[in-house]
């Protein structure tokens, strides 16, 4: 498989830290054009990646020939015009969550994506972390509704971007997303319903917006998930914990890193541990080269990208009205 051809949009310590050592490790990727609008920013990761040129203008990136597909990991506010300039100009697109910041933003992406006829990927990359993917088959053969609980806690400063409504979205949008997907990656059901409580629990002078609080999605089988966001959390104790209770069984992924899974007997049990963190980030990009090169299925394609937007709006929603908010497979199945 020729290495693909890519522009990165967005020179962040995201990208930096962690996509950009994988692509450079994967042989899938040749990094081509880099652009940040912090042009000196873009020429370091230039350097790192032995592009061919930075710029500060993603139209250059954009109209370049010679680029097939885009990485985006930009602010949220510009993801979702981003992905459609992208898929207008006939590149692959993965872009890192959210999707967009309304409902109307993601739906102008997947018009954008359906008319280009391009490959896009949103980054839900916990669905794909490898303990997760190993609970999903020692679940799957068990039909039985499901009870998952996904704690996500960290010190999250009241001075960060992402709680500005307008740039990022706050957390239940800008990073619930994940959680959400997370949550219906491991239930046997669509969802059907969000009810949310919470509120701000940073500094309220500085956070307009609810930072922190409990999610519950129903599911249609009366599957039940939920999960906690904290952002006046600890950094001395593990940001993420899933659990998982089905058909008698027991399942615990301990922030990524360490799996227990409780069978009806011992014979059935399971302990995995590996040997360093892995959030799924190094699966998806080798997922979005096969959805490129081989025709395989985009990974956190449309329509999963648009269900995990669509429950975090209603979360927000919920949180706002005190009120649950029904969600129907016919808004993201496309």
């Amino acid at each position: 498989m020729s290495p693909i051809r890519v522009g990165l949009i967005g020179c962040g310590s995201f990208l930096r830290h962690t996509h950009l050592p994988l692509l450079l490790a994967s042989g899938a990727f040749q990094v081509v054009g880099v652009c940040d609008l912090d042009l000196a920013a873009a020429r370091g990761v230039r350097g790192a990646a032995g592009a061919a040129y930075a710029t500060d203008n993603a139209a250059q990136v954009l109209a370049d020939a010679d680029i097939e597909a885009v990485i985006i990991t930009t602010r949220h506010d510009t993801h979702a015009a981003l992905s459609v300039a992208a898929a207008q100009a006939g590149k692959h697109v993965f872009c890192e969550k959210p999707m967009g910041l309304s409902a109307d933003e993601c739906c102008q992406v997947v018009a954008a994506v359906q008319a280009a006829g391009v490959v896009y990927s949103v980054g839900y990359n916990r669905g794909l972390a490898p303990l997760v993917v190993e609970a999903r088959r020692l679940l799957a053969p068990y039909s039985d509704k499901r009870l998952v609980y996904h704690r996500l806690q960290a010190p999250f400063p009241a001075e960060h971007w992402t709680h500005d409504p307008a740039i990022g979205g706050g957390r239940f949008v800008g990073e619930g997303c994940h959680i959400f997907d997370l949550i219906c990656e491991l239930m046997p059901a669509p969802p059907v319903q969000v009810f949310a409580a919470g509120g701000t629990f940073l500094d309220p002078s500085r956070v307009h917006i609810a930072d922190s609080g409990i999610v519950t999605l129903t599911f249609a089988d009366g599957s039940v998930g939920t999960t906690l966001v904290a952002s006046d959390g600890s950094a001395r104790f593990p940001k993420e914990s899933t659990e998982v209770y089905c058909a008698g069984r027991a399942l615990w992924i301990d922030d990524f890193t360490r799996l227990t899974y409780r069978d009806l007997t011992p014979a059935g049990d399971r302990e995995l541990t590996l040997p360093r963190q892995d959030k799924g980030h190094r699966d998806e990009l080798a997922a979005f080269a096969r959805a490129i090169r081989a025709g395989a299925p985009a990974p956190n394609g449309l329509p999963q990208a648009l269900r995990a937007a669509l429950l975090s709006f209603a979360a927000v929603a919920s949180l706002a009205t005190g009120q649950p908010v029904p969600i129907s497979q016919a808004d993201y199945c496309l």
